[in-house]
Formats: C-alpha cells, structure tokens, sequence
C-alpha cells in the first residue's frame, strides 16, 4: 500500500473510535473530558485486546509450520 492510503486508513480508524466514544460518552450523561478518556481509552483495550491474541494465535500457528 502508497503511503496516502496507509494516512486515510489510519484516519478512518480514528474518525470511528472517536465517533464510538462520543456516543459511549454521550450515553452516560457526562460531559467531562475524563469521562471522555475513560471511555476511549476502555474502547481500545477492547478492540485492541482480540486483535493481540489472534495475533498471538497466528504466530503460534506460522511458528508450528515451519517445523
């Protein structure tokens, strides 16, 4: 991948965490900035959290095969 379309992913990706967060925070009726960050920051432990283990799991299979 070009390095534009590598920028727009990683922006896109950022536009919807931020998008999630503000309706997570929005939700609970508090409007402070950290509440805000609480919020994100619990929203990438739990999207980021999955991606890790299948990662792992994928690293233990590729190293498997090569033996």
């Amino acid at each position: 991948m070009k390095n534009i379309e590598w920028l727009l992913a990683i922006l896109l990706i950022i536009i919807g965490l931020t998008c999630l967060t503000v309706s997570g925070t929005t939700m609970l009726d508090a409007e402070s900035v950290g509440t805000y960050l609480t919020t994100f920051i619990h929203l990438c432990m739990w999207m980021g959290l999955p991606v890790v283990i299948i990662g792992i799991i994928y690293m233990i299979i590729l190293k498997k095969r090569d033996k």
